[in-house]
């Protein structure tokens, strides 16, 4: 199966994921402390959004039968993002992450940090952030 290029669709009437500000924040929902949201910096630009998703490192796909990667995740400004895409990986949408990750992907994102000077602040994003899977 030939390889597919991925891109980058946000969606149309898809603001879920846009901030307010100029940098990324978790946002938790009222009344619901274990319910948040990945909120991305106000108009970020499309150029950029297509980059970041380019670089992304795939993330493990488990025990799926699939080809290509169901989330990707990158670094940018120190923050982790991840991408997910609802159509078989050829396009995809992305956010701010919170959640768990594997020691070898987190140890892959901070090298990427490092290459990208950012990696005193992605250290920050994940300790408050991030919860590591004891998988490898």
């Amino acid at each position: 199966m030939p390889k597919v290029q991925r891109k980058y669709d946000k969606g149309e009437k898809r603001f879920k994921h846009e901030g307010h500000s100029s940098k990324p924040k978790i946002q938790f929902i009222r009344n619901r402390p274990r319910r948040f949201v990945g909120k991305c910096p106000a108009r970020m630009p499309a150029q950029l959004r297509e980059r970041l998703l380019s670089e992304a490192i795939p993330g493990p796909i488990g025990d799926r039968d699939i080809d290509y990667p169901k989330y990707p995740y990158v670094v940018h400004d120190g923050a982790i993002y991840e991408a997910r895409t609802s159509d078989a990986g050829t396009s995809y949408h992305g956010f701010p992450y919170r959640g768990k990750l594997s020691k070898k992907l987190l140890e892959q994102l901070r090298r990427m940090a490092e290459d990208k000077k950012c990696l005193e602040a992605c250290d920050e994003w994940i300790k408050r952030h991030i919860q590591t899977d004891g998988r490898q």
